[in-house]
Formats: structure tokens, C-alpha cells, sequence
């Protein structure tokens, strides 16, 4: 039977050799020399999602090390017990081939970090502060985390950091091999709208190869009509400026999710450039950029980004009635 992994890009182009994987320069020499000496210290990547944090612990396991490893996806398993119970019992025994061993905590910045306050109770970031040091002889972690900020300071202490935003030139280099490789065809027209694309999405690299995915039509890369999100916060701003009832700009959002991809962040973002563009007077236009960049702040620690992104356009009526 065919893998059906095959027909989603994204997984059928995820790199599977350092060679693969877009570094920058000296990122790509540091992880040359591990693999020439066939030793890692523990290492934190970080970057915004889809650039590659996952795919390069996974190299570094079964390509450049090729050891025995625990994958725990912190966001899903992240208290103590699993710290106790998974890791600690999988990092105090020796591999069988007197390798190291590598615990892979992926979205460790999803990892408990609150203590029990007067119940005496230590939190998941915490025990592992202690595990890392005590089974450091035969065993390596590598931790990926989309907001280090939220890892506490004890744990970059002892790790190497590396932030692993791909070149934008190594984007657009990767989606020509991959059409290529599809063998679709682009039109000159469509050559232009592909770097608009990857403008708008990156450095999401996962973003931008599902979105080329989706715009492929009959073997022709059509993407006149998928860069809707632009369009939505153009609307947007045309009804605010109009001074339609907010409630009604609220409900307009919420119905055309699925066209922005329930992405907040990315509409925050197409909403800044597009007010960006508009001739306006300047200390409102200032002031509404301001607004949108502190949204945009706020959408990576909020519990309900469609929340905070209506507390935006709020704030931008607000300005726009002075």
C-alpha cells in the first residue's frame, strides 16, 4: 500500500537529513561538528511554529546520532509525573549500544512551571532542572519551545540555545524545489503572488508549503484568489473606517475564520501592513499601528486570541472616532 503520508506535502518534504534542513551558516557549522564528533550538550531550539524545531531534534537522533531517544510532546504531558515517570526512568539506564541517550521534550515551554506554593510541590520545569544535571553522562536533552520566555532561566542555563528561523532565501528556495519536484507549473504571472505568499507566512516554512498545496490546481499553481487574508483585514479596516457597529465587524471575523485559517496572529499582521498603506492622518495611523503591535505582543500569552484580536479593533474604533 502507497504511504499516505505521500499526498501531504508537508510531510513528504520534511527534511530527514541535516543536508535538508534550512540553517543559517553557523547554526549548520555547529551541527556538522557534532555529527563529525557524534556528540551533542543539551540544546533548546526556538523559533515561531512550522520553522523546523521538531524535524531537526528528529535529525539529530536518527541521522546524526542514530541513539536511542524519548519523545514527549511537553504541551500534551506536562507535569511532573511524566518528568518522574517517563524521563527519569528512561534517562538513568545506559543504552544498550553505550551510546548516548536523548530525551526529545518538544513544546517545553508547555511544561509546568508554577510551584505548589506552600504544599512544597515542585513544578515539571523544576524536576527537570534536576534530572539534566544528574544523568548528564549518559544522557542529552533537546528541548523546542515556540516562547522561550516562558522556559524558566535555570533550564537555558543548561542548554545551548539556537534560534532556528530559516533564511527567507532558503524558504523560497525550498517551495521552487518542491514545485519542481511536484512538477507544477507556474505561470510568470503567479511568480510574483509565490514571493507575496511567502512574504505574508513566513517564517512559518509548514504555512507556506501546505498553503502552495491548496493553491495547486490541475498541475498549475494558482494563487490569484488564496491570499484572502489580506483581503479580510482590508475589509475589516474599510468597515471601521466606515464606522460600522463593531459587533457586526466582530461576527464578520468569526464567520470567515476558516478563510485566515483561525490564525490570529496572521490577520493582526495583515491588518498592521494594510494600515501601514493607507493614506491617513499621522497620529491617528500611528496610533492604530500602535494598537495593532501591542495585540500582536499580547496574542502570544492571551487564553483567547479571537478575544484579544476584537480588543484590537476596539481600540482602533476608538481611535478612529477621536
Amino acid at each position: 500500500m502507497a504511504n499516505l503520508l505521500n499526498g501531504v506535502w508537508t510531510e513528504k518534504y520534511r527534511p530527514a537529513k541535516l543536508e535538508d534542513i534550512i540553517l543559517s551558516d553557523e547554526n549548520r557549522v555547529f551541527f556538522e561538528e557534532a555529527a563529525r564528533k557524534q556528540e551533542i550538550p543539551n540544546l533548546m531550539f526556538s523559533g515561531k511554529p512550522g520553522c523546523g524545531k521538531t524535524s531537526l531534534a528528529k535529525i539529530i537522533v536518527n541521522d546524526i546520532l542514530d541513539c536511542q531517544y524519548l519523545y514527549i510532546n511537553a504541551s500534551d504531558e506536562s507535569g511532573i509525573d511524566s518528568i518522574r515517570s517517563k524521563v527519569m526512568t528512561f534517562a538513568q539506564t545506559m543504552s544498550i549500544d553505550g551510546k548516548l541517550k536523548v530525551v526529545i521534550l518538544d513544546e517545553a515551554d508547555g511544561l509546568s512551571n508554577v510551584t505548589g506554593g506552600t504544599t512544597g510541590k515542585s513544578s515539571a520545569q523544576q524536576a527537570l532542572r534536576n534530572v539534566m544535571e544528574e544523568y548528564l553522562n549518559n544522557t542529552r536533552f533537546i528541548l523546542t519551545c515556540n516562547y522561550p520566555y516562558k522556559v524558566m532561566t535555570a533550564l537555558h542555563s543548561r542548554c545551548q540555545s539556537f534560534d532556528l528561523t530559516p533564511t527567507y532565501e532558503g524558504c523560497i528556495k525550498r517551495c521552487v524545489e518542491i514545485l519542481k519536484a511536484e512538477n507544477i507549473k507556474v505561470e510568470n504571472g503567479s511568480k510574483a503572488h509565490l514571493q507575496d505568499l511567502i512574504k505574508s507566512k513566513y517564517p512559518d516554512l509548514r504555512k507556506i508549503i501546505n498553503t502552495l498545496q491548496k493553491s495547486v490546481i490541475n498541475g498549475e499553481l494558482k494563487l490569484n484568489n488564496t491570499l484572502s487574508d489580506n483581503v479580510i483585514a482590508k475589509e475589516i479596516l474599510e468597515k471601521l473606517i466606515a464606522k460600522d457597529n463593531v459587533e457586526n465587524i466582530r461576527e464578520f471575523i468569526i464567520n470567515n475564520e476558516l478563510a485566515f485559517g483561525n490564525d490570529y496572529h496572521q490577520l493582526l499582521k495583515d491588518l498592521f501592513e494594510t494600515m501601514f498603506n493607507i493614506q491617513m492622518e499621522f497620529n491617528k495611523k500611528r496610533n492604530i499601528l500602535l494598537c495593532i503591535s501591542s495585540a500582536m505582543y499580547q496574542h502570544q500569552t492571551v487564553l483567547d486570541q479571537e478575544i484579544n484580536a476584537y480588543a484590537c479593533i476596539l481600540s482602533i474604533s476608538e481611535v478612529l472616532e477621536k
